[in-house]
């Protein structure tokens, strides 16, 4: 993903509508629209995260809801979206569908063990020859790729 110029106005409007617009969750803090969403390195800057937070807050449906606390991030500044009620029920809790430290088999033989499931991304790893192998791989839970994988009991 390339990383979204944030001093560019258009350009984060952009970025923040699509993310948001595909984003599974009900619950987002900026941090994690900038390193998910943005493709953000390291840490953003005080005005950077404004910005952010400034374009989440103009999101149709959004409301602060204050500091929530983060496994990764800490407590932050959180946007909450109100659902209809209909959006509610076709929503997924990932985490009791795809299980941590779970392995899964994609359709070409390949095992992949889930280190981390969340509302946003799995977090896996090519299991072979009892270890992990290759690089993180980080697959959205609601696509197809994720929808072929057969969990190995």
């Amino acid at each position: 993903m390339a990383k979204t110029d944030v001093s560019d106005p258009k350009a984060l409007k952009e970025a923040v509508r699509k993310y948001l617009g595909e984003f599974p969750g009900d619950l987002i803090c900026a941090l994690q629209l900038w390193y998910e969403g943005l493709g953000g390195q390291g840490v953003p800057t005080p005005a950077e995260m404004a910005a952010i937070e400034s374009e989440i807050a103009e999101m149709p449906g959004f409301k602060d809801v204050g500091g929530v606390r983060y496994e990764k991030f800490g407590v932050q500044k959180s946007y909450k979206i109100s659902l209809a009620q209909a959006d509610v029920k076709d929503r997924k809790m990932i985490q009791h569908i795809f299980k941590r430290d779970g392995f899964y088999k994609e359709p070409d033989g390949k095992v992949l063990k889930v280190i981390t499931s969340e509302l946003w991304n799995l977090r896996c790893f090519e299991f072979s020859g009892g270890k992990l192998v290759g690089p993180m791989i980080k697959i959205h839970p609601e696509s197809d790729r994720a929808k072929a994988l057969v969990e190995v009991v």
